[in-house]
């Protein structure tokens, strides 16, 4: 069972996934404990699994936490599905609610969370967490509550390393790797990064987000700026030409 549940995420097959584990609540608690073996976007690793034989059975890398999230929560859902940032200052396992503070208004909101996640939730019992799922509004416009939440997860704000950018058929490579340090903005609600002399301002409501709206900006940047002739560019931009130059270089194709 584990074996196929492994084969369906490296194969991105949710059906396979399904098929594995008919019983909907077991499935999901099973693919929460899997989806905290994946590395996260920015990873620069993968973990193969092999059984007591000596042969692969799959691979978790940075596209599994999507395929396992497709299988745990339905395309229509994740589409109207938000995510909150809060302070978590209760949990009320009996009822199955968790109590954050909303930032921008600093009033109370009750998310409230399916018995598949519990695990989840205990794992992620910090300051500041992130609280996905439908938001209900108050007559102000404000989030005011959170209802079939399907992920809680902390905020993490540890450094970012980009080696290697891939954005359609581009391909970057650092030629030293750069860190930056994501911070949140005044509200809570945005994980941002910069870079000046690259021209890199990017934020996104999650680390996953985050990740590849760098890959985009950075990707943009480089055809902007790095491939333009200088003539088109007046003197600040001749800089960040310089600086994307300085930090990249494009790998061929089949390289």
């Amino acid at each position: 069972m584990f074996k196929k549940i492994i084969g369906g995420i490296t194969k991105r097959d949710s059906e396979a996934i399904n098929k594995a584990m008919p019983d909907v609540s077991l499935r999901h608690r099973l693919l929460e404990a899997i989806r905290g073996m994946t590395p996260r976007a920015d990873a620069k690793w993968s973990l193969k699994l092999w059984d007591a034989g000596n042969t692969e059975f799959g691979e978790l890398n940075t596209e599994s936490e999507a395929t396992i999230r497709a299988a745990i929560v339905p395309a229509d859902e994740q589409a109207e599905s938000q995510v909150v940032t809060g302070y978590l200052t209760n949990i009320n396992f009996t009822n199955r609610v968790v109590t954050i503070i909303y930032p921008p208004t600093k009033r109370e909101m009750e998310c409230v969370y399916d018995e598949t996640i519990e695990d989840l939730l205990i794992e992620n019992r910090r300051d500041l967490i992130q609280v996905t799922g439908l938001i209900v509004l108050d007559d102000a416009g404000a989030p005011r509550k959170i209802t079939n939440v399907n992920d809680i997860r902390e905020l993490d704000l540890s450094p970012l390393l980009i080696d290697t950018v891939k954005v359609g058929k581009l391909v970057l490579k650092a030629k030293e790797s750069i860190t930056l340090e994501p911070v949140t903005d005044e509200t809570k609600q945005l994980i941002c990064v910069a870079h000046t002399e690259l021209g890199i301002d990017a934020f996104a409501r999650t680390r996953d987000a985050l990740v590849s709206e760098l890959s985009e900006q950075i990707g943009m940047l480089w055809q902007e700026y790095a491939l333009a002739d200088n003539d088109s560019l007046d003197g600040m931009a001749i800089k960040m030409k310089q600086a994307l130059l300085a930090a990249f270089s494009e790998v061929a194709h089949g390289a």
